[in-house]
């Protein structure tokens, strides 16, 4: 099969995982592609509006699940005056959003299989924004906070999964793809940076002006809360939908739901339509493969280490300045939003600079090794960190939050590019990004409670404990990963050259000779099998 035979062939080929066979709706190679701004290469019906419009949404979505984050122990301590357990609150506010979030993720993925990603962006803005509104007003924290937390977790699941999940619709090159990746890296660390180095900042910018330091919590909670609901409308009217018989959009299927009840007048003809429960279990088998598998775990830990890390360094400060008599509701706590500030920030702004680094690094090498690199300098800067008696603004801490950091970016990155690769059929990409959130949401659950409780119980620093060793768990993984990517690849190559002769044997009742080229950045198309792995 030549090369230009080979374009025009179906991409993204998929073997059905209950017959088998292979899926004639599925495709080898990827759709029309072409570059923009001269670095990205991004598919052919993706214009610079829709890519920019991605981006910040990626942007805010990580400002506002950073932002909630590193301000809520000031909440916590300004607006309610709660003193004690403060630790074992935030653990817990974290595993609630995080019970609603592992269903809502995959429900949001299901979904924007069906509707597109842009509907449920923006679902997922308003939600964020009504709840960021309303945050600061609770009179207590259960029920209060409560349900206002619940509500955010609806919203950050879905922002965050199709965060994921458009990346795949937008990327267009299999080996380019490490770019657009990595500038949603940058986006993303943008966010991180101006929820730590700026949105703390403002409440006590806006005393003033509110007269007080609550009003000001306050008053700075409904401007961000605003600006949420914009990106909603910014994503609704200028972010690229799916194209494709899978995906109808919300207006189609109110019209059929409408058509479907009146005699007279017919249902709108459509495909028939995929059962969720096929597409979520599309999304778990494609775990069964172990590169499918690290992209998961990397889910896990960066997610983990984006709340753990903005919510705890948050309380962990706080605490120092409360036991020093600096911080509470009748003393402004200022001294340590500015340490929180000078921590959070410079360790995003650090991240931010690594986010192109790594995307480079993920064309050029293994993707297993550079998770195993990313998982050992997240450690390196997590363990110390842990154990430090320093002041929290001393520099020594500056040196391993930028560590930590460094390992995070490199986690989102690099499993973001993992989980969109070729071998993941288009209309079951938000399932698997669904399940890649999911991941996401239960080590926030596990992890955020557990370490709320050691953060009471044991020592401040016990959160960065299950930092370090969450880290270290991805870089053994990564390294087993790395020692059996040549087997991997070996099989990948039999299973496409399977699939290349049964297209070319169906064309004109003649079979093709398939061309099958594997190298050291070559990623081929595989498939899910009954008894066969999926492969990235």
């Amino acid at each position: 099969m030549t090369p230009k035979t080979q374009e025009n062939a179906l991409s993204d080929s998929s073997i059905d995982p209950e017959t088998s066979s292979v899926s004639r709706s599925a495709t080898l190679v990827q759709p029309a592609k072409k570059r923009l701004f001269k670095i990205f290469i991004v598919n052919d019906n993706i214009t610079y509006l829709n890519f920019c419009s991605y981006l910040i949404a990626c942007f805010g979505t990580i400002c506002l699940v950073v932002y909630l984050s590193i301000i809520q122990p000031f909440v916590l301590t300004v607006v309610l005056g709660i003193t004690e357990t403060k630790g074992d609150l935030t653990g817990s506010l974290a595993l609630y959003d995080e019970i609603i979030a592992l269903p809502t993720t995959l429900i949001w993925g299901i979904l924007s299989d069906r509707i597109g990603r842009r509907p449920v962006y923006s679902a997922g803005f308003v939600c964020l924004g009504t709840s960021l509104i309303l945050y600061p007003y609770s009179k207590n924290v259960y029920p209060h906070m409560l349900l206002c937390r619940l509500l955010f977790s609806v919203g950050s699941s879905a922002a965050t999964c199709m965060m994921t999940g458009t990346l795949g619709d937008v990327a267009g090159g299999q080996h380019e793809r490490g770019r657009v990746s990595a500038i949603v890296g940058v986006f993303a660390g943008l966010g991180g940076m101006a929820a730590g180095l700026g949105l703390i900042k403002v409440p006590y910018k806006l005393v003033t002006y509110a007269g007080s330091e609550i009003k000001g919590i306050q008053l700075c909670f409904v401007i961000v809360g605003g600006v949420a609901v914009g990106f909603a409308f910014l994503c609704l009217f200028t972010m690229h939908n799916m194209e494709g018989s899978h995906v109808r959009g919300i207006k189609y299927w109110a019209r059929r739901m409408v058509t479907k009840n009146k005699s007279d007048e017919p249902a709108p003809v459509m495909p028939a339509m995929e059962n969720p429960l096929k597409q979520l279990k599309y999304g778990i088998m494609a775990g069964r493969d172990p590169r499918v598998s690290l992209a998961y775990v990397s889910s896990f830990v960066s997610r983990a280490d984006t709340v753990l890390f903005t919510s705890f360094v948050s309380l962990w400060v706080v605490q120092h300045y409360e036991d020093l008599g600096w911080c509470s509701k009748e003393y402004n706590c200022g001294a340590a939003a500015g340490d929180t500030h000078k921590l959070t920030g410079i360790a995003q702004v650090v991240s931010l600079l690594f986010a192109p680094i790594y995307g480079i690094m993920t064309e050029r090498m293994e993707k297993s090794t550079v998770l195993a690199i990313a998982g050992v300098i997240g450690a390196v800067g997590s363990f110390p960190f842990a154990f430090t008696k320093a002041a929290p603004a001393d520099n020594s801490n500056l040196a391993w939050v930028c560590l930590v950091g460094v390992g995070q970016i490199g986690m989102i990155v690099t499993g973001m590019t993992l989980v969109n690769g070729l071998n993941v059929d288009a209309k079951y990409r938000g399932s698997v990004a669904g399940v890649f959130s999911f991941c996401g949401a239960l080590s926030i659950m596990v992890m955020a409670k557990l370490g709320g409780y050691l953060f009471d119980v044991w020592m401040r620093g016990a959160p960065f404990v299950l930092m370090g060793i969450a880290h270290t768990i991805v870089a053994i993984f990564s390294i087993y990963v790395r020692i059996i990517t040549p087997r991997l690849l070996r099989e990948d190559a039999a299973r496409l050259a399977a699939q290349q002769g049964q297209i070319g044997e169906s064309r004109d009742g003649h079979k093709e000779q398939p061309s099958v080229a594997i190298g050291h950045k070559e990623e081929l198309p595989v498939t899910i099998g009954h008894k066969e792995e999926v492969s990235f």
